[in-house]
């Protein structure tokens, strides 16, 4: 019988040993990731060099260079590991029924927890496990490392070559207070709230108050005064708590606002936040994962509806 895959090395364990010395341009991180030592990574780099026949490295004093070879083999290891390792995580979390989501923690905490029963009530089967990122964050998650099937950011507005995420929502971004704040019933006005009450900064470079007030033409009224925090969680702990007013993603506390939790001044503008927006980020789009993307984004449409709603009867003005 004709020998199959006749130019493959004896052991694919050096294929897997190069694939990581080639990702990391380096023997000790690849040693380290394998939980092997440096000795071994380079000795299953030297045989694998003699068993295909050619360099894959060019090796330097002090650093690693892939050779022309080295490249085109390590960018088809990497584009199979990466898809056998995704086939893989499919077929667990059928078999399990797990669906692993990593999300920012504010809107964990403000959107997604307080719903989640909704989610399960439709899909029984499926097992969430849930974990989070503090504050804003841009810097994306590698979701197989991280052993995760579906990220949600909210970061600044991604290029159009950065494929890897999905648009999900924009923010809509309003001042807000609580009567415990104000201690009346009587409606207050843009100008008293943000000029009488104390400022509750969400973020520290205070980027939303900047945005809001900007697209108000209001950007001399920046004030740096009042309760810094790194979550927008805290800050509307906060104002919840009657210590400020804060400038929150509307789509974040809809139903704090329908009860009567949370005020917008009034004849208050919305405005749609022209930097920071909500994507996600998937290894798959498999049958869970789409399930899990299909109702996020009805529940989406649900607040938007309800958003807008609310703005036509208060007055409240929504600005892209």
């Amino acid at each position: 019988m004709k020998k199959r895959h006749s130019l493959l090395p004896p052991s694919l364990n050096g294929l897997r040993v190069f694939e990581a010395a080639a990702r990391h341009l380096s023997f000790t991180l690849a040693a380290d990731e394998l939980n092997v030592t440096q000795s071994a990574v380079s000795r299953q780099i030297r045989q694998l060099e003699e068993q295909l026949g050619f360099s894959l490295f060019i090796r330097h004093h002090r650093s690693l260079e892939l050779s022309q070879q080295g490249k085109e083999v390590a960018l088809l290891l990497t584009r199979q590991y990466s898809e056998l390792n995704q086939t893989i995580r499919q077929l667990k979390a059928k078999e399990t029924g797990t669906l692993r989501v990593q999300v920012a923690m504010s809107f964990a905490v403000r959107w997604l927890i307080p719903r989640l029963h909704s989610f399960k009530s439709l899909n029984p089967d499926v097992n969430i496990i849930l974990s989070s990122s503090m504050g804003h964050s841009n810097e994306l998650l590698q979701l197989e490392e991280d052993d995760c099937d579906i990220a949600i950011y909210n970061v600044p507005e991604v290029t159009k070559s950065s494929n890897m995420l999905t648009f999900f929502r924009k923010e809509y971004l309003a001042p807000v207070y609580s009567e415990l704040l104000t201690k009346t019933e009587r409606p207050i006005s843009v100008d008293e709230l943000i000029t009488n009450y104390p400022r509750l900064h969400p973020t520290p470079d205070q980027c939303d108050w900047r945005e809001w007030l900007a697209r108000n033409n209001r950007s001399e009224q920046v004030n740096k005064d009042g309760l810094t925090f790194n979550t927008l969680d805290m800050a509307l702990t906060s104002c919840f708590a009657g210590q400020g007013v804060t400038i929150t993603d509307l789509m974040l506390v809809v139903h704090e606002i329908q009860q009567g939790y949370l005020k917008l001044p009034n004849l208050a503008t919305i405005v749609t936040n022209s930097t920071w927006q909500y994507y996600y980020q998937t290894v798959s789009k498999g049958d869970t994962v789409t399930r899990f993307i299909d109702w996020m984004v009805q529940e989406e449409r649900k607040d938007m509806a309800a958003l807008t709603h609310m703005a036509d009867l208060h007055g409240w003005k929504i600005i892209d």
